[in-house]
């Protein structure tokens, strides 16, 4: 093999994958890979994210654990080695000589931004240009290197996009997947609690089997066509930031080198780098197509259905609630009503009068149009005075709608709900001995929203209601108890 193209082959074996220069303090993983302490160190330092995320290999994506970096300091010996051997001048490395004329480059057209031999620049096609030695370049004038710096700071801006992105499509999979797992656990418990309420009266066990069967089949191809979808984004971008490393990486070493090689096609370098565009990935969306329902459950449901009331002496002071108990507002001003210890002080809440310590109950409130609302149940001795976290571990098992199109169970420790179909009203049912608090959209023909992981509850509960705030014209109507007596 001929020495020059040996010593090139060579450097590509101790060149560093991310920044495609000689490895500097060389650092082995747990794949074997090898890359420079500081290109590891900047790759795997994203600011408030990558840590949620975890680590892997920039080469072959492997999962990594950073405390098991370890030097590699046979690999540094021989980096060292061949940087010896490529820059020794003896060893006239291609690109050292003119190919056409065998002389040496030492000239420099500044219209074509090409360094030549002299012969070359006294050819008919530079006649006219500027071209002067290369010691006479203007350096000075800081063109180059300006160019060069904003072209680099160019392609760190399409980087910091690129891995803002992915990061983004990691916790769009694990969202999915964790949106996935709820509604399969749905499915399950929905069919369970349907057989369990119908009793002596079952259907054929094997057409409920068939028919839980068909809807986790319909969930299960819903979520490999979206996980494929997922994951072709992120190789996509994975892909675009390898790119990037290595065009960030020629720019630096490029800018490291003597003038007369850093000038070596940099026209065509710079070009290329400026006119990069970070390729955006297709918007995938997140909702659920396969809902969890069953036919007929909402009028076994109603057989249980419980007689609710507000109960004014826990109304905030800004709620108004109705003559005949069932309807509560947000009102214009503060009530002047007594501060009795059942009142909220600091949240618009207020709780109904029936309390729920056994047997199975279910109720429906018509939320309408609202932007805002809160409904559920709550432990009868939650704090009315001081500051209320709607979780289960506080005694709430609430879900709640905000800003009009955010639903969500609980507090942010439970991910946003999918709900293709907005709920005009909204159905709550409660079996104290089976411990399940579930919800469904009446709206949608009854089809389940949410239901609580199961654990016993502590004491008795009571309905919880929440208007939230009148905000402009679509917050004002009021959220109204409704009877179940004889209508659908």
């Amino acid at each position: 093999m001929d020495p020059t193209a040996l010593v090139e082959a060579i450097v590509e074996e101790v060149a560093c994958p991310i920044c495609m220069t000689f490895l500097r303090e060389p650092m082995s993983i747990d794949c074997g890979h090898s890359f420079c302490h500081s290109c590891l160190s900047g790759l795997w330092e994203v600011p408030g994210e990558t840590q949620n995320w975890g680590y892997t290999c920039p080469l072959c994506r492997a999962p990594v654990q950073p405390r098991n970096l370890r030097p590699n300091w046979q690999l540094a010996n021989v980096v060292e080695k061949v940087r010896l051997l490529r820059l020794h001048p003896g060893m006239g490395l291609k690109g050292d000589l003119c190919e056409c004329h065998g002389e040496e480059l030492k000239m420099f057209c500044k219209e074509d931004v090409l360094i030549m031999c002299e012969a070359c620049s006294r050819s008919p096609e530079h006649e006219a240009h500027s071209v002067v030695p290369m010691e006479d370049v203007a350096w000075e004038d800081g063109s180059w290197p300006l160019q060069s710096s904003l072209a680099l700071e160019h392609l760190k801006k399409e980087q910091e996009k690129a891995w803002k992105l992915e990061i983004g499509e990691r916790k769009q999979t694990a969202t999915w997947k964790i949106q996935v797992e709820t509604r399969k656990q749905s499915i399950v418990w929905e069919f369970e609690k349907y057989q369990r309420l119908l009793e002596k009266k079952q259907p054929s066990r094997r057409q409920l089997e068939a028919d839980v069967a068909a809807a986790l089949a319909s969930l299960q191809r819903e979520e490999e066509e979206t996980m494929q979808k997922l994951e072709l984004n992120r190789s996509e971008l994975i892909q675009q930031s390898r790119v990037l490393w290595r065009m960030i990486a020629e720019l630096k070493e490029r800018l490291q080198r003597p003038v007369r090689w850093m000038l070596q096609d940099i026209q065509e370098v710079l070009n290329r780098s400026k006119s990069w565009s970070l390729q955006q990935p297709e918007p995938i969306s997140l909702e659920l197509k396969t809902d969890c329902r069953v036919l007929g459950l909402r009028e076994i449901l109603k057989t249980y259905a419980a007689d609710v009331h507000l109960d004014p002496d826990t109304a905030y002071s800004r709620l108004i609630v109705s003559e005949d108990r069932k309807c509560v507002h947000y009102g214009d001003t503060n009530q002047k009503l007594p501060d009795n210890p059942e009142r909220f002080y600091r949240y618009n809440i207020v709780l109904g009068s029936q309390c729920i310590s056994s047997g199975r109950h279910y109720w429906e409130v018509e939320v309408g149009d609202r932007s805002e609302w809160g409904l559920g149940v709550c432990k009868e001795n939650v704090d009315r005075k001081e500051v209320v976290y709607l979780s289960p571990h506080y005694g709430f098992w609430v879900i709640r709608l905000r800003k009009g199109n955010e639903y969500r169970a609980g507090t942010d420790e439970y991910p946003l709900l999918s709900l293709p179909v907005p709920p005009r009203r909204v159905g709550i049912f409660v079996d104290y001995e089976a411990h399940d608090i579930s919800f469904y959209n009446v709206t949608d023909n009854g089809s389940h929203i949410f239901t609580f992981p199961r654990f016993p509850f502590p004491g008795r509960l009571l309905p919880y209601f929440s208007p939230c705030y009148s905000i402009g014209t679509n917050n004002t109507a009021p959220l109204a108890i409704c009877s179940l007596n004889g209508e659908d």
